[in-house]
Formats: structure tokens, sequence, C-alpha cells
């Protein structure tokens, strides 16, 4: 009898910690960045992807697929900020297949450089938990909180992003059970699209409010985000977007494996106890 009751408490608890892992990982991600092979000879395609979109919390490891030592340091025009990798006297160097990783720990936006290849460069833009940095000091700050839109579930908050020169954003709502994000605009034209991948991934259609196709074309793609690009039709001002999985479908699934578990075991734990001999519990 207190070999099964401790089995179950054990069960019990492990489900317990594995309903919390939707959670935690809703809220911090690790994104990789490659230095692609010819960098030297590159400037804006030296680093994929680039320019890079991520959330305050994340992880970016920027690898070094070239065959020559590069850098990757904070700042722009040649001047490190002194965030991350270094400075131009002494920089963090990346040999080939080595990596650097920094944590973004606020929002806003990042450049960065290679000091020893000066036409590469790139650029880190980092969502704060608001889902907007609050403008970076250029002016520009008030049209990208126009065009990001929050949207909750199971008490996880996700932001979905569009570009300035798309229609602004009114509302987004997570539909699990139909594996669709409904996304409702001002007004119709063209729209590209930053999704997290926490909230929908493998994108496979867009629809109108009344059920019409929307042709729609993928763009950058990584661990946290999704881009894609579509035209709405005139007079249309409201999309569903299906994808092969919506928050918070992983909790959902998990929680149905471990009660199958469960199940299970208890079940076990009967049988093995009456071979036993301790009769029925």
């Amino acid at each position: 009898m207190k070999r099964y009751t401790a089995l179950v408490v054990g069960l019990v608890a492990i489900f317990a910690s594995a309903m919390m892992l939707p959670i935690q990982s809703a809220f911090a991600a690790t994104v990789n960045v490659e230095i692609v092979p010819g960098a030297s000879t590159k400037t804006t395609d030296a680093f994929s992807p680039n320019p890079l979109e991520v959330n305050v919390g994340d992880t970016v490891i920027w690898t070094n697929k070239d065959s020559a030592l590069h850098t990757v340091i904070s700042g722009s025009d040649t001047t490190p900020d002194g965030k991350f990798g270094g400075t131009n006297e002494n920089p963090t160097l990346i040999p080939p297949n080595k990596t650097l990783e920094y944590t973004f720990t606020e929002a806003g936006e990042f450049p960065y450089f290679c000091n020893l290849h000066p036409a590469m460069v790139g650029t880190v833009t980092v969502a704060g938990e608001g889902g907007s940095d609050g403008g970076n000091g250029d002016g520009n700050g008030g049209a990208e909180e126009a065009n990001e839109v929050e949207t909750e579930i199971d008490g996880n908050t996700f932001t979905v992003m569009a570009t300035s020169e798309s229609p602004s954003l009114l509302e987004a709502t997570v539909m699990p059970e139909e594996k669709m994000v409904g996304i409702e605009f001002e007004e119709s034209g063209d729209v590209e699209l930053t999704l997290p991948t926490d909230l929908i991934s493998g994108i496979s259609a867009v629809t109108t409010s009344g059920g019409d196709d929307v042709e729609f074309q993928a763009g950058t793609s990584n661990t946290t985000h999704s881009t894609i690009s579509f035209t709405l039709p005139e007079d249309e001002t409201y999309v569903d977007i299906t994808g092969a999985t919506v928050a918070p479908e992983f909790g959902v699934i998990a929680a149905l494996v471990l009660a199958a578990s469960l199940v299970a075991a208890i079940g076990f734990a009967r049988v093995k106890g009456s071979s036993l001999g301790f009769g029925r519990f």
C-alpha cells in the first residue's frame, strides 16, 4: 500500500513539473545566427538570419561557418558600444566553427559588426515583455508600437508584429482546437507578419473571414519567430492563419500523455500488488 502511494505521488509530481514547461519556454529561447561562408566578401548578408527579432531574455548564438576568422561586436559605424563582443582593440575572436553568445536583457535595437571585415553588419531587435521596446530614440517608436498586438492564453503572452508598411494590427485571437490564429487589421493591403513559433508553427494556410484562400509567402524562420507576407483583399480586414501546432497544443498533448502514463502506472501497480499478495487497494 505504501509503495503504491509513493508511486502515485511521484507521478503526480512529474506531471505537475511537466505542465510548467510550456510556460517557461514561452519566455526565453536560444536563437542561432550563422556567419555564412564567404562572409568577408558580404555586407548585411554575411549573417543569417539578419535582421533578427528576439524577445527580452533570449540568447543569440553566432556560429562561424566561414573559413576565416571573424568577430561580432555590438555597435555601429565600426564604433563598439560595449554590450557584447569586446572592443576594436580587444575583440572576442570567433575562429571557424566556434561561437559567441549573448543574452539580451533589455529591449531595443542592437546593431553589430565584424571589426576584421567592417562591411559585415547585422542587427538584433529585442522586443520587451509588453511586446514593444517603446522606441529606440530615432522617432520610430510610435509606428512600431502601433503595429504590435498581444494575445494571451493559459497565462502565456505572445506578441504578433507587422512591418511599418503594413496595415495596423487591431487584435490577435488564438484558436487551439482549430489550430488557427485570427488576425484583425485596421484596413486591407500588403501585410508582413512576424509570429512567435511558440504561438504558431508550420503555417500552411491563410484564409479570409469568408473562407477564401489568401496566397502567402513564407519568409525568415528560426526557433523563435516566423515571418509571412500576403495581400489582404480589398474590403477584407481579417484572416485566419492555420498552422501545424498552435499554443497551448504542446501543453494539452503533454497532459494527455502524462495522464495516460499515470493511469497505466496505477493499473500496473494494482496488478503487481495483487500478484505479491497485497490484495485490493
